[in-house]
């Protein structure tokens, strides 16, 4: 009788979430004839997809749940929602590459890429995952390995630059390039391994394919046009660390986001050059001599096959040749953007899913959109305030297209249906500016001219962070309650922290006088802690007294 009972609460249970998700709103638009349903939810900060020919979709994680990076579902009774979700994966760092390759379940985490055995009917793993490729050093920033595998069993692995721009001091204003930069060496390339083989090393066994690739989390090699492909993320703070060369508008909208074909010996140009969209060629970067006028030597560096507007973070790549979607849509790609973090105090733009054409192995036209209305709102300010940012992209079995994202955990399943009829997006108001208290009308103006130049970028225009890279500073209990940490951080910048739970480092502004710290700190405290503005210029000198 227990038995039975168990039998019947767990269907009630599948069949409660099945009837709630396909009851949501999706909460995106997609084009006319699309219909895109939330077949899961708040799994967990997703990124990577892989679906099996069977339909279990495995999922990997930004952050872990219960210490497992890793999630597995499964569809059991066939409506199309996932209703058995389990997690596993102890790999005891964010994780933000899957693939499925002969028969096992390869995953790229921070300093290692690693396997797990599958059956064919279990959904879990039925073996603890052995190490195919580590030696990778832990960097400060774009810490994945995005993996992908080619048709002759080998493996890409793309490793992302553990700096912005390889300045001789990270993030720091007018702060030179460093000659040669050394980050080259393990980091801002691809290399390619054996996809069989155990223990490999990074630097000793792995071939160096392409570098000057900043962060191409984006991957794939796609069989029909036998290339690999790369969308790289761009480097940023031109304006905000030389803002003599840069204004605001350039800033935001430069470099370019490029879609690269990888092939041996390449060389696409970072940290020295970097990609301009509006002037269609590469230009010196002002820490390696240029001023925004200035382009790098002709022929010295590979151009992109396209290129996308800065900073929209593109993270996901897959190529469509399923014959579920229009004739348009055959051996062209989809490209998940997260959305940008650093275009204020623009707008935030970017989280969407766009369609490139191809003709043959080079596009033959513009983007255009194809997934919208993650963002929850027309105008964003900060990335904080998005509903959703889009991640991971596959195709399944029967042709159709599946986004992740990692902001609540949401995944959807994209069909074509030929019902001419667009899915209408969630009704969400743009979060309203909160009322003044009177320390934020109190403040300093020259605290928010020096926060606006210095601090906007990273921890935005009101003070949310950006998750997992920079912290929030709304009512930070350092901003209330420890004084000396928060100098020290503008002092010395946060290396000295141990156990950092963000990604990007905090560069040191011991350049700004006492008295500029004294006021930032202070107008930081007023309008995002709600604290009185106490910080005296000379507590700032004592503290700077005490630091070598």
């Amino acid at each position: 009788m227990r038995r039975i009972l168990a039998s019947f609460f767990a269907g009630l249970t599948g069949l409660l979430l099945s009837s709630s998700l396909l009851a949501q709103d999706p909460g995106i638009t997609v084009p006319p004839g699309f219909q895109a349903t939330v077949i899961a939810d708040e799994i967990g900060p997703a990124r990577a997809l892989a679906i099996r020919e069977n339909g279990d979709i495995y999922v990997s994680l930004l952050r872990d749940v219960d210490l497992n990076y890793l999630c597995a579902m499964r569809d059991s009774d066939g409506d199309g929602i996932m209703d058995i979700i389990k997690y596993f994966g102890e790999i005891g760092s964010l994780v933000k590459s899957i693939q499925l390759y002969n028969g096992y379940l390869y995953v790229g985490a921070t300093t290692q890429v690693v396997r797990y055995p599958l059956s064919d009917d279990e959904l879990l793993p039925t073996d603890t995952f052995e190490v195919i490729v580590d030696g990778f050093p832990t960097p400060r920033s774009h810490r994945s390995k995005n993996i992908d595998f080619d048709d002759d069993g080998n493996l890409y692995i793309s490793a992302g630059a553990p700096s912005n721009s390889c300045q001789e001091v990270d993030r720091t204003t007018n702060s030179p390039g460093k000659v040669p930069c050394e980050e080259l060496v393990w980091g801002a390339g691809v290399w390619k391994f054996d996809a069989n083989r155990p223990n490999q090393k990074h630097l000793k066994d792995g071939e160096l394919i392409a570098t000057g690739i900043r962060n191409a989390v984006a991957i794939q090699w796609d069989s029909k046009k036998g290339e690999l492909y790369t969308v790289s993320n761009g480097r940023d703070g031109l304006n905000q660390n030389w803002g003599q060369f840069f204004n605001e508008r350039e800033s935001a909208e430069k470099p370019a986001e490029e879609f690269q074909m990888v092939r041996k010996g390449q060389d696409y140009g970072w940290p020295y050059a970097y990609w301009d969209h509006e002037r269609k060629q590469h230009m010196l970067n002002p820490e390696y001599g240029g001023d925004g006028t200035i382009p790098a030597e002709e022929g010295l560096y590979d151009d992109p096959i396209y290129a996308f507007p800065g900073h929209w973070a593109p993270v996901g790549l897959q190529f469509y040749h399923g014959d579920q979607f229009p004739e348009k849509y055959r051996d062209g790609a989809f490209v998940a953007f997260h959305g940008s973090w650093n275009r204020a105090p623009l707008p935030q733009q970017g989280y969407n899913v766009v369609f490139v054409p191809f003709d043959g192995k080079y596009p033959s036209g513009e983007y255009e959109a194809f997934a919208e209305g993650f963002k929850g709102t027309e105008m964003l300010m900060t990335p904080s305030a998005a509903t959703y940012r889009p991640t991971g992209l596959t195709v399944g079995p029967d042709g159709s297209l599946y986004i992740s994202e990692d902001r609540t955990g949401r995944i959807w399943k994209v069909q074509y249906t030929g019902n001419i009829q667009k899915i209408s997006a969630t009704a969400t108001k743009p979060t309203a500016n909160k009322t003044k208290t009177p320390q934020e009308v109190a403040f300093n103006p020259r605290g928010m001219e020096l926060y606006n130049q210095y601090c906007l970028a990273c921890h935005q225009l009101d003070g949310s962070g950006v998750p997992n890279m920079q912290p929030s500073l709304l009512e930070s209990t350092k901003l209330k309650n420890d004084p000396d940490h928060i100098i020290r951080l503008m002092l010395q910048g946060s290396d000295w922290i141990e156990n950092r739970e963000y990604t990007n480092i905090m560069t040191t502004f011991a350049y700004l006088s006492d008295e500029a710290i004294a006021v930032v700190l202070n107008y930081s405290k007023a309008r995002f802690a709600h604290m009185q503005p106490d910080i005296t210029t000379e507590q700032v000198a004592a503290m700077r007294a005490t630091l070598p």
